[in-house]
């Protein structure tokens, strides 16, 4: 064999070698990818105070079939009041009594509420605001005047526009603020107020004086939003654009830094597996901040606790398959409402809401109202 035909020989036998290399490394990546996918790793390290939370499954009720999100606060009747979107709520179904946006009222406790339609669904005490378009995410009360973060569905979600609503006589009529919260690529959508006591009492006192809105940036269509952030604005100018402030870090003190416009703002939460709407309260028995939100399908959940509404945050759950419910489909609403939270702190009742084929599988919460009890399990 001469020479030049030896060389060709190694030649190609390096060609074949380097594709094969590069075949190789592609499949391990993919490997990669896939394990990453299949067992995604929770954004915060472990909590040092909780060993994990404990659902008690044989609690579980339901109500309202065929209505969705259920954001809740405490009102000054110490009542909680709800919303949820397109259903009948309490007593309708997916078709009776729908509307786009409806409110409730729950009366009684956990283990034998009472839900009363006030605004829309099936037999209402008042006629729906909402019939056609709207949804809200996130409800307060606040001296007497109750508050909604509402999407007006003006678009292709994520391209939405956001306004802030007040009803002044308990959900019965609403007003809107002269202003928006604008849709386009980077803007801050609106998603839950941080949530105290009955009509927002109970908050700590560095932190008083102010209403809190959790929020995310707005994607691409289909993309995923993987970050949360904060704004805050004075309880008596919720409806002056200019009065909100977002979170923008902390000193070297560990003291906020708030600014005047979104394009500084900081996130107070980040999860590379992806976000939703979850849900965030002020649990006062053990002086700690609750977390929860689904990183996209209905067994896809994680709790998190800090000691300030904007971290930093420690895992006290990570699901992948929380309540047999998988990844197919979507996690919308869970928060543990603190008129339902023991003077131990630890044992609670969460309200959640889930959507999708996963979600009609394992406890089967598609859809609906949900409310399960729950205990915080401390380390032994």
């Amino acid at each position: 064999m001469n020479t030049r035909h030896q060389i060709r020989l190694s030649a190609k036998s390096f060609t074949v070698a380097r594709i094969l290399f590069f075949a190789l490394a592609a499949i391990a990546s993919l490997q990669t990818t896939f394990a990453q996918h299949a067992n995604p790793q929770p954004p915060y390290p472990p909590s040092k105070k909780f060993s994990g939370i404990k659902w008690h499954w044989d609690t579980n009720q339901t109500a309202a079939i065929g209505s969705d999100l259920w954001p809740a606060t405490w009102g000054p009747d110490d009542n909680l009041y709800l919303a949820w979107g397109d259903g009948g709520g309490f007593g309708g179904s997916d078709s009776d009594g729908r509307v786009s946006m409806g409110f409730a009222r729950i009366e009684g406790g956990p283990k034998h509420f009472r839900g009363i339609n006030i605004n829309g669904g099936k037999n209402p005490e008042h006629t729906a605001s909402f019939p056609k378009k709207g949804k809200t995410s996130g409800l307060i009360f606040d001296h007497g005047v109750l508050y909604a973060n509402i999407n007006l569905q003006d678009g292709a979600w994520p391209n939405v526009t956001h306004v802030i609503a007040w009803s002044t006589n308990n959900a019965v009529d609403w007003t809107q603020c002269d202003w928006v919260f604008p849709k386009g690529l980077g803007n801050f959508q609106p998603a839950r107020f941080l949530n105290f006591g009955p009509d927002n009492t109970g908050v700590p006192a560095r932190l008083t004086n102010y209403l809190y809105l959790y929020g995310m940036k707005q994607v691409p269509q289909r993309a995923s939003s993987n970050s949360l952030f904060l704004a805050r604005v004075p309880t008596d100018k919720v409806c002056d654009a200019h009065a909100y402030q977002y979170f923008g870090g902390v000193d070297a003190s560990g003291k906020p830094r708030w600014q005047t416009n979104f394009s500084q703002a900081q996130p107070i939460f980040s999860d590379a597996n992806g976000i939703g709407l979850g849900g965030i309260g002020y649990n006062p028995h053990l002086g700690i901040f609750l977390l929860t939100t689904f990183h996209v399908g209905p067994g896809q959940l994680g709790v998190f606790e800090s000691s300030e509404p904007w971290g930093p945050w420690r895992t006290i759950a990570y699901y992948e398959d929380w309540g047999q419910m998988g990844k197919e489909g979507e996690g919308l609403t869970c928060e543990f409402p603190q008129k339902w939270t023991a003077a131990d702190g630890r044992n609670m009742w969460a309200i959640f809401s889930v959507y999708g084929q996963g979600a009609k599988s394992g406890i089967k919460a598609h859809d609906r109202f949900n409310l399960i009890k729950v205990t915080l399990e401390i380390p032994k």
